[in-house]
């Protein structure tokens, strides 16, 4: 009787232990010199499996084990001295298909992904491209005949896949565009198959992206920036830099206080001189309004009208990351009309403040109203057409706001405060 049971629980343990795999956290450094004193812990479903403390040099890889199905979380325990160079990515135990990555950590718990041994019964999504947008996300991607559709998740913290607690947006294809996200904001992203009939794949991620910086009239942004290693500047770039290398370099953030809008953008603060460069264009018309300056800003101003798109120029020494005083500041004031200094009087609009109704008169025929908030998004629009109309903003937030009028191929914009 014991050489039966024996014979029983042995095959059981051997079938428990064949979910188990191996997995890969790669671990990266731009810089090439290890992760300087930081360390991260790997937890399986919970439980403390490794730690890792970087690579030698650049890159190096760490095997640990993981059961299928299992969630991984990474805890960081430190980040070291120069988090901005610390990549790292988390590779499953099938085919070595990416579930999880990330950068520039901080201290504390970031989710991985769940474990992977086996191949799916429905295949991961095969994503080639992601783009992020200031108010949404273009992502590419291959096709596959045996998915029927997507299911992709966000949020702006961070969250286990499927736990109900992100929005979730179903498309049939790749190339797809989400829309509807707010400006200079961080998101977290997970994606899964779906093959029909209640068979889906496992998720991937959730892996985090951020929106582009957007800075609407009246706001203030100090705007952190890292370090480049593919970029040379130094004392003479600003002479050798001309107005066709107009690209994100490392960091652009832009202006949005609507169409034909002059608007000012005061910089204070400071970057590494003769390293680190601000350059601003007006982006309708590709005019360069401040060359490549770096240093301390003094209050430095640049005017334009519409859309200003500020770029950043980093090379790969010092930052925002390793010296807290190189932060520059960008404040954006925009140039509007009140009912007593309308260049052409074209229209009259009352109350102001408005609790519900907002009305405007002309003297011609009012083509369009477009209502911005704060950071240059349309929060609502009309076309009236005629010489009196109400602008219904009752279901519209507290707050203060731009209208646009247009009429006769004329623009002008008011601030209006929403009680």
């Amino acid at each position: 009787m014991k050489k039966l049971l024996l014979f029983l629980i042995l095959p059981f343990f051997a079938l428990a232990q064949f979910d188990v795999c191996d997995h890969t956290f790669v671990m990266n450094d731009s810089w090439g010199d290890g992760w300087n004193g930081a360390s991260v812990d790997i937890l399986v479903g919970g439980t403390f499996v490794t730690t890792a403390t970087g690579p030698a040099t650049n890159t190096q890889d760490l095997i640990f084990a993981a059961a299928e199905g299992e969630v991984i979380e990474l805890v960081w325990t430190s980040v070291g001295t120069y988090a901005n160079e610390i990549s790292w990515s988390v590779l499953d135990g099938n085919d070595g298909t990416l579930i999880g990555s990330g950068s520039t950590p901080t201290v504390g718990t970031e989710l991985v992904g769940t474990a992977l041994c086996f191949p799916p019964a429905c295949p991961n999504p095969a994503i080639t491209g992601w783009t992020m947008g200031n108010y949404d996300v273009f992502i590419e991607g291959t096709n596959d005949d045996s998915i029927v559709g997507y299911q992709l998740e966000y949020s702006t913290s961070s969250f286990t896949p499927g736990d109900g607690t992100a929005t979730v947006v179903t498309f049939e294809s790749f190339p797809y565009t989400l829309t509807g996200l707010d400006a200079s904001t961080t998101y977290y992203f997970a994606m899964r198959s779906d093959c029909g009939d209640g068979v889906f794949g496992n998720y991937i991620g959730p892996n985090s992206y951020s929106t582009g910086f957007v800075l609407g009239c009246g706001e203030s942004f100090g705007i952190p920036y890292g370090s480049n290693p593919t970029v040379s500047t130094g004392s003479t770039y600003p002479g050798q830099w001309d107005s066709s290398q107009v690209t994100d370099f490392f960091l652009k953030a832009t202006t949005n206080p609507g169409t034909g809008v002059s608007n000012t953008i005061t910089i204070t603060g400071q970057t590494e001189l003769d390293f680190d460069y601000v350059y601003i264009v007006e982006m309708s018309t590709g005019e360069v309004l401040l060359t490549p300056t770096s240093g301390v800003f003094d209050s430095v101003e640049v005017t334009g009208v519409g859309e200003l798109g500020i770029y950043i120029v980093s090379d790969a020494s010092v930052d925002s990351t390793t010296n807290s005083l190189y932060i520059p500041v960008f404040t954006l004031s925009c140039t509007t009309a009140g009912l007593d200094d309308l260049s052409s009087n074209l229209f009259t609009y009352f109350p102001n403040p408005v609790n519900n109704q907002l009305s405007i008169r002309a003297q011609k025929n009012v083509d369009e109203i477009t209502v911005y908030n704060m950071i240059g998004q349309v929060v609502l629009r009309q076309t009236p057409n005629s010489l009196e109309t109400m602008v219904d903003m009752a279901e519209i937030q507290t707050g203060a706001y731009f209208v646009q009028v247009s009429i006769d191929n004329s623009v002008e914009t008011v601030r209006i405060l929403k009680n």
